[in-house]
């Protein structure tokens, strides 16, 4: 996709809050709560703020680039919240890569994995929370057809799952395998995130997952964003012609200047916003609220 000199701005808050039952004597935290900074995307500002204050506090930049941070907190508690406030500048792309992409099996490169770079190659593979299957495999073939255009299929792909496929937050855990979200047809952004990484790695195409947030602005009549105002999640598949490029199952598009970045990994366990132990504090839910307001 070619670059203009048009940006959008956005102000990002995500705020996570713990109660807990009983008393906490001591917690430990791992958080991917910093956006990054990518081809397309600038981190403006950002700040993340703890209560109580953490004790220990260490920034990280993991095994893919995310930058992280581990934070330890001795004083007992019975409640946490962690708030990651963000500017993020976004660039304005021109969408015509339909026009003008390479067969899609030029992205296959099945006799030169030895030569490629780590950051392609693993992203082939099948990853703790992707299975590689028949079922997905088959259903992407369907949209991977021999010699079609790598963008067209791509395309098509996503919005097969988007029409196939239905939002339900009440179907699925954090730890729902892809085999039944396939066969229920039901699931979340990161459920489909998931799904689409499956259909890819089962033809051996390089694929990655997304975590970050979608601006939630739609024009009057229109309907809402699905993961809007959350942590949304989608992904990211390479091929010689156009590199790293997203896709959005979950709402059938292409991702663009209203997608902002967060981490990147093999899937979601390798960017988790938020998770942690604790010593004591009986039973406890996260509440989380997102709030993405657009700034120009």
């Amino acid at each position: 996709m070619a670059l203009n000199n048009k940006v959008c701005t956005y102000r990002v808050t995500h705020e996570t809050l713990y109660h807990y039952s009983s008393n906490v004597s001591q917690s430990q935290h791992f958080a991917h709560l910093t956006p990054r900074n990518t081809a397309v995307q600038k981190v403006l500002e950002h700040r993340l703020v703890c209560h109580p204050s953490p004790t220990e506090h260490t920034e990280l930049q993991d095994y893919f680039g995310n930058f992280s941070c581990s934070f330890l907190i001795n004083e007992p508690h019975d409640e946490l919240s962690v708030t990651s406030s963000s500017m993020i500048e976004v660039q304005i792309t021109d969408a015509q890569i339909l026009h003008h992409s390479q067969a899609w099996e030029n992205a296959l490169h099945l006799d030169h994995y030895q030569l490629e770079p780590p950051e392609i190659a693993e992203m082939r593979l099948p990853s703790p929370y992707v299975e590689c299957l028949p079922q997905t495999a088959a259903f992407a073939a369907q949209c991977f057809t021999p010699g079609r255009p790598w963008s067209e299929a791509m395309l098509e792909l996503t919005r097969k799952i988007y029409n196939d496929f239905t939002y339900d937050p009440q179907a699925t855990t954090v730890s729902t395998p892809v085999q039944e979200v396939f066969e229920n047809k039901r699931g979340v952004c990161q459920d489909f995130a998931h799904l689409m990484l499956s259909c890819l790695r089962s033809l051996k195409l390089p694929a990655r997952y997304v975590s970050g947030y979608i601006l939630n602005e739609p024009p009057p009549g229109v309907e809402k964003l699905m993961g809007s105002d959350a942590s949304h999640a989608w992904i990211e598949s390479w091929s010689p012609e156009m590199g790293w490029t997203g896709f959005d199952p979950t709402n059938g598009k292409m991702a663009n200047h209203e997608f902002m970045t967060l981490a990147w990994g093999r899937d979601y366990m390798d960017v988790t916003p938020l998770r942690g132990v604790v010593l004591g504090g009986g039973t406890h839910k996260p509440e989380v609220k997102v709030n993405v307001s657009r700034l120009d």
